[in-house]
C-alpha cells in the first residue's frame, strides 16, 4: 500500500515505474480515483486532468476548434449528412401488395403511399 501524507493525498509514484509492483500501482490508482471522486462530487462530469484537457476546455481552445471546423468546411465543402435509402424493385405493383406507392420525381414531397384495407377488397 502507498504512504499517505497529512492531507490524505497518496504519495507520488516513483520516477522509475519499475520501482513499484503491479499491486502498488493498482492501490495508488484506486486511492487517487477515490480522492478525486470525493473532491469532484457525485454528479460531476469530469475528464482526466491533462494539458490537452485543459486546453480543449478553455475558451481559446473552443474558439480554435470552431475555427478549424470552419476552415475544413471552407476547404472541403459542407458535410452531406443526409441519409438516403435506395431500394431496387419492380415498377409494376404486385397484385397482393397491401399498399401502392405513387412517386412524384419533380416534387418528392407530394409522393404518397396508399394502404389497402379489407374494406377496399370488398368494394
Amino acid at each position: 500500500m502507498t504512504d499517505v501524507d497529512d492531507t490524505g493525498i497518496p504519495e507520488d509514484p516513483p520516477a522509475d515505474p519499475e520501482g513499484w509492483t503491479d499491486e502498488q500501482w493498482i492501490a495508488w490508482l484506486k486511492a487517487t480515483d477515490a480522492l478525486y471522486d470525493e473532491t469532484a462530487g457525485d454528479d460531476a462530469d469530469y475528464a482526466p486532468i491533462s494539458v490537452m484537457g485543459k486546453l480543449t476546455r478553455s475558451s481559446g481552445g473552443q474558439v480554435l476548434g470552431q475555427a478549424m471546423l470552419g476552415m475544413a468546411e471552407a476547404i472541403y465543402g459542407a458535410r452531406d449528412d443526409e441519409i438516403v435509402y435506395v431500394a431496387e424493385g419492380n415498377s409494376e405493383p404486385e397484385p397482393d401488395e397491401p399498399f401502392t406507392v405513387h412517386l412524384d420525381p419533380d416534387h418528392p414531397e407530394r409522393s404518397t403511399v396508399d394502404f389497402h384495407t379489407d374494406l377496399d377488397a370488398d368494394a
